[in-house]
């Protein structure tokens, strides 16, 4: 009895598995709006179609363009916290107050530290004198002296 020679089936060449790690600006585009809307970079890398977490943080360290985009996206999402903090305010009721406070703190300390000339801590300073009265006003003391006489005749 003859065998039957194997039949060779081409396999198809691999594709690339993973997720997207090609820039586009398209997807670029997405990653900042998601940033703004308060994202992190985390939240983004976990969903479904978006690049993975290092592959963002690369383009933002490789290219100054896109690292500037980055920090202004991240500055703009100050207003998305600021909205949940006043929407998590809003539903607020003795049983969870002082976990929507923790909530507000750590939201109102990521704030500040992406927009710190918005939300930062406002830091002032003030001099007094003894006794924390005020510091007098410093006195001008003038003094004047008599010019040396020229000897006019010594010419």
């Amino acid at each position: 009895m003859a065998r039957k020679k194997a039949e060779v089936i081409p396999v198809p060449a691999p594709r690339p598995a993973g997720r997207p790690s090609i820039f586009t600006q398209e997807l670029w585009d997405r990653v900042l709006c998601l940033i703004e809307e308060g994202q992190t970079i985390r939240d983004i890398a976990a969903m479904v179609d978006m690049p993975a977490w290092d592959t963002i943080r690369r383009w933002i360290r490789n290219d100054e363009t896109l690292s500037s985009q980055y920090r202004r996206a991240r500055e703009e999402a100050t207003d998305a916290m600021e909205a949940e903090i006043l929407a998590d305010a809003r539903t607020a009721n003795a049983e969870n107050a002082s976990a929507i406070k923790v909530r507000a703190d750590i939201i109102r300390w990521a704030m500040s530290r992406r927009a710190p000339k918005k939300y930062g801590d406002k830091i002032t300073q003030e001099h007094t004198g003894a006794d924390g009265q005020s510091l007098a006003p410093p006195t001008l003391i003038f003094q004047t002296t008599e010019a040396p006489k020229r000897d006019e005749d010594a010419d």
